[in-house]
């Protein structure tokens, strides 16, 4: 029965991890995934690791509370020594462990660390924590170890997707949303108006004279006013505007939540901001 049980769960944990190649989704069905294969279960947690730093991905309790982490990982906690030594760790009793020493005085029972491997690459680190202690059975952990492969398998793959997504939607000489970019966001800023019963407005813009900079000191100098200030101008947008490269010397915004009159405000102030721009020129 408990052979049957754990490919049971096996099979649930492939079709949910192979569902989506949305990072987040993936992050959250793993968390979720490991709450379901132990009794006691109180938390789950998952950290992404990259370049050396370790950044939250995803985080589920027993209450059913997501994406919120009890803390971050501390340079000689747990997480980071999981990330260090390459192995899984466990900790019988959280009380009595010297890496939980300073905690507070409610922290109790058991948890693991598990390095999420890909060849020979961390991408990540889960931890799963009991509210009871004495550690994880043989069972338990074999299902640990099925998750984590699989975990770290879906997770590189979301994340390669997640690159070459967002480098489709990336304009390649000035670094902001491109055109493809903007009409996704357009018909993001329609359903969401719909939605809410509310407006948004788009603000188009080119560069006077932009032709000249192209025309007599050519077009590799062309590329880097262009980089400079549609940047400059991004810089002082706010971060619920969204500014994208609509071609050529045409920049387009698009912001939530305004009507008319916000649009020109913010029109004029963009002029403004132009008036007070200069760009060196080399030679």
């Amino acid at each position: 029965k408990q052979q049957a049980d754990e490919l049971d769960a096996l099979k649930r944990i492939g079709l949910n991890l192979t569902s989506s190649l949305d990072l987040q989704i993936v992050l959250e069905t793993v968390v979720t995934e490991a709450m379901k294969l132990m009794k006691n279960s109180r938390a789950a947690h998952i950290f992404l690791h990259a370049h050396g730093e370790l950044e939250f991905g995803a985080s589920l309790n027993s209450e059913g509370v997501a994406n919120k982490p009890i803390a971050m990982p501390r340079p000689n906690g747990l997480t980071y020594l999981v990330v260090n030594n390459g192995l899984h760790i466990i900790i019988a009793d959280i009380k009595t462990h010297p890496l939980y020493k300073d905690n507070p005085q409610d922290w109790h029972g058991s948890i693991i660390g598990v390095p999420l491997k890909f060849g020979s690459s961390i991408v990540g680190v889960m931890n799963i924590s009991k509210s009871t202690t004495g550690g994880f059975t043989r069972s338990e952990m074999r299902l640990i170890g099925l998750l984590a492969d699989q975990a770290a398998v879906a997770i590189s793959n979301a994340s390669l997707h997640k690159g070459v997504t967002e480098l489709a939607n990336t304009d390649s000489v000035t670094g902001l949303p491109n055109r493809r970019a903007l009409d996704e966001r357009l018909q993001d800023e329609m359903r969401y108006a719909r939605s809410m019963n509310s407006k948004f407005s788009v603000v188009m813009m080119d560069l006077d004279g932009f032709k000249n900079v192209n025309d007599t000191l050519g077009h590799s100098i062309g590329d880097d006013v262009l980089r400079h200030v549609f940047n400059y101008l991004a810089e002082k947008m706010r971060t619920t505007d969204f500014l994208a490269r609509y071609g050529g010397d045409e920049l387009t915004l698009v912001m939530r939540d305004g009507d008319v009159e916000v649009a020109e405000i913010v029109a004029n102030k963009i002029i403004e901001l132009m008036k007070s721009y200069s760009f060196p020129i080399p030679g």
